[in-house]
């Protein structure tokens, strides 16, 4: 690039070559505040706060409307319609749905990419004193999903036009570039026809590091010189007496670039950036690795620059490094031993060591493509067609967990950069920590103060924080990780995992022989045939949901059966799966109030109003509905009930409170064989009437009546005609010579008695 190139050209190579991005507005590329200061700042956290939580609500009612939407199909019916008016779907969604080129399938795509799209809210600013005020309602925002960003002095306007220029791109072997580095910058600012720019220094760090540092102290020393050298560049001003040398540069002193002004801010990850540089702006976490196209890693810029400034072969023995680092053999589960046990030969490992030594993403290694067909059909006896592009499903298929694969693609995913990390300890270098860089690069910004450099402290410590807001420096403080979002499937799919390990040690323990009830795992108690239990139809949300409940003889939760028809098919399976899980788990002993503690309270959709249940109101979910619901039905658990004791289990009354009822009485457990203990909630209904002791009263009756009937004259049966009206009716009395007819009712005498 030299002098005689027009504005324009000198743009055009410097973003070629990765130097700088294309201009954009600076809120855009950088991760500041689209707003100024607020005068309260504890008040503009608790507005922030409370727009956050609007916005997720509005997110999960587009979310649920959808779902609605999803139930009607593509040609509903006037009955569906109604129906999906009653459970709360607005009638302008059903009006669209009608109108719409695509039905209400276009409708539910629409609710659904509007609800997801990411709102990429900009950071909430607050000056270096309201956020020492409030710090505890900072962190709580934080948690909320809100970004922050604290500024101890003057903050750039984010309308100002502006451009990432990556540091690093500007040091070679010799020095600092200067002269390449004030045309570049020059060029843009003449780009702008007279419009403020700021210029955003990206790849600090990584300069320093190409520019000789090694250690702590050096990356300090050449780092604040490097701030002040880039400052005198671009505003004008004389370098520190030291910066020259550190530089490697002889320009002493500059005139200022007209309109241009030097930040440094963390870059906003987007399309418009197109600027990946080895570090974030003041940051000291160094990329030593970057990716191409293909996948491979190769080594950065700033790494290869710093080894050829110290020994001429340096650069080749870290590609050596990197092509033999990732190694099948180093991988934890995922290794040659383990392919092998599974039918890999010689010649397939060989394929995949070579494609992860070549960058592949583990993935890519054992796709179908890399192992070929014949690895795949003939060794294998798989279908390579299944495996096109992407190789995990066939390490699932050969029986490794997704959590050995999970950490098998971590592993090669930072082979590379931890090899590079290695091999620049093996040659003395020791890189800077990301806190340590930022306060000790600071030195350099006294011919800088009021610009706006700030550094993401995210991971930063208090102290490490509140040192650089006195040093002049903003800090960014990221939203926290939510870790709600998947709880509730993280624990579904241990669930699942438990029900498959425990019907593959039933599965083991039956094909040894083992006699039932010697095998050392869990066994398995079957239900009843014919057994007890209840039907709870509610409404969660709009949602309609069926709890079916199985018991075992003594009453115990043995089963549950979820049913929610009018949800999608992929939903449906889950439920009902997740049920087949559980109910698993129950029948091979693992307690209920395992299942409770591990699933109240979870948030996901749907979730809301409860309606159908006497005890529960609202549900932050279907599985907190459902275990509250068995918890309160099987293990007395009424702290996980919305109404108090004194609604019983069929809604009725008021209970004790206003003298109608008697205080209920526990279920006995004779009752257990004929009442199902879930739908009596373990309590003795008013309507039920035991019958054991009217029996017992019953058998002492007739008991008492048989005594009595002994004592009494009994009356027998004569074979005899009567002599009267000669029927067979002659009954027998006390008197011998004497019987009586039951016909004719006359009495008989015999002189010689009757036979």
């Amino acid at each position: 690039m030299g002098h005689r190139e027009s504005p324009d050209a000198r743009i055009k190579a410097a973003v070629e070559d990765g130097r700088i991005g294309p201009v954009a507005p600076l809120g855009s590329l950088a991760l500041m505040p689209n707003a100024p200061f607020a005068a309260d700042g504890e008040a503009a956290l608790r507005t922030a706060i409370d727009v956050q939580t609007n916005e997720a609500l509005e997110k999960q009612t587009r979310l649920g409307l959808a779902d609605l939407v999803e139930q009607l199909g593509t040609a509903p019916r006037n009955a569906d319609l109604a129906e999906a008016l009653n459970a709360g779907l607005p009638a302008q969604l059903i009006e669209a749905g009608l109108t719409h080129p695509d039905g209400f399938p276009g409708v539910e795509a629409w609710l659904r990419s509007s609800a997801m799209a990411d709102a990429d809210q900009a950071p909430l600013a607050l000056t270096a004193e309201q956020f020492a005020a409030a710090p505890l309602m900072a962190e709580h925002a934080r948690s909320e999903g809100i970004s922050l960003s604290i500024w101890p002095g003057h903050m750039p306007d984010a309308a100002s036009a502006g451009c990432a220029l990556d540091v690093s791109g500007f040091v070679s072997p010799e020095g600092f570039e200067t002269g390449l580095l004030r045309e570049t910058v020059e060029a843009l600012a003449s780009a702008c026809n007279g419009r403020p720019l700021v210029i955003l220094a990206q790849g600090v760090a990584a300069a320093t590091l190409a520019l000789g540092a090694d250690d702590e102290t050096s990356f300090g020393q050449i780092g604040a010189a490097l701030i002040s050298g880039l400052t005198a560049l671009i505003e004008g001003g004389e370098m520190p007496q030291d910066a020259p040398d550190l530089l490697g540069t002889e320009v002493q002193t500059c005139s200022p670039i007209e309109g241009a002004t030097l930040a440094a801010m963390p870059l906003r990850l987007s399309e418009e950036s197109q600027l990946m540089p080895a570090s974030d702006g003041l940051s000291g976490s160094i990329s030593l690795t970057v990716l191409t196209e293909d996948g491979a890693a190769i080594p950065s810029a700033a790494a290869m620059t710093a080894l050829q400034r110290r020994e001429a072969g340096g650069p080749d023995a870290l590609r050596e490094a990197l092509e033999a680092g990732c190694d099948i053999d180093r991988l934890e589960a995922v290794n040659s031993k383990a392919l092998r046990a599974r039918g890999f030969s010689d010649e397939g490992i060989s394929r995949v060591r070579n494609a992860l030594r070549e960058g592949l993403p583990l993935g890519a290694a054992f796709s179908r493509w890399v192992l070929g067909d014949d690895v795949i059909a003939t060794e294998l006896k798989l279908q390579p067609e299944a495996f096109d592009t992407d190789g995990r499903p066939l390490l699932r298929m050969l029986g490794f967990s997704a959590e050995e694969i999970e950490t098998a693609e971590q592993a090669v995913g930072g082979a590379a950069e931890a090899t590079a990390r290695r091999f620049f300890a093996q040659q003395g270098i020791t890189l800077p920590s990301a806190s340590g860089f930022a306060l000790a690069a600071a030195r350099g910004l006294s011919q800088a103060s009021g610009h706006g450099f700030c550094v993401d402290a995210s991971d930063w410590t208090p102290d490490a924080r509140e040192a650089a807001l006195s040093a002049g420096i903003a800090i960014h403080l990221g939203a926290l990780p939510r870790e709600e979002e998947g709880k509730a499937s993280d624990r579904m799919t241990a669930v699942f995992e438990l029900a498959e390990e425990l019907q593959a040690e039933e599965a083991r323990a039956m094909q040894a022989g083992a006699a039932p009830g010697t095998a050392t795992g869990a066994q398995r108690t079957r239900l009843p045939d014919r057994r007890k239990g209840y039907i709870q139809k509610s409404t969660v949300g709009g949602h309609k949901v069926y709890l079916h409940t199985g018991e075992f003889d003594d009453g115990a939760l043995g089963e549950i059966f979820i049913d929610m028809h009018k949800e999608g098919a992929a939903f449906r399976s889950m439920m009902n799966n997740f049920a087949i899980a559980v109910s698993l788990g129950l029948q091979y002993g693992v307690p209920l109030d395992e299942y409770v503690d591990a699933f109240v309270f979870t948030r996901f959709e749907p979730a809301g109003e409860v309606t159908g249940n006497d005890r529960i109101t609202k549900a932050t979910s279907i599985l907190d509905y459902i275990f509250r619901e068995l918890a309160i039905s099987y293990l007395g658990r009424d702290d996980l009930a919305e109404l108090g004791d004194d609604v019983s289990h069929d809604g009725l009354g008021r209970g004790l409170k206003d003298g109608t009822r008697e205080a209920p009485q526990p279920l006995p457990d004779e009752a257990v064989q004929f009442i199902s203990r879930g739908f009596s909630r373990g309590q003795l209904p008013d309507n039920i009437v035991i019958l054991e002791r009217k029996r017992a009263e019953r058998d002492e009756a007739a008991s008492a009546s048989a005594e009595e009937a002994e004592d009494e004259e009994t009356e027998d049966y004569l074979s005899d005609p009567c002599p009267h009206c000669s029927s067979f009716t002659l009954m027998a009395t006390g008197d011998e010579r004497v019987a009586h007819c039951a016909t004719c009712n006359e009495p008989t005498r015999s002189e010689s008695g009757f036979n």
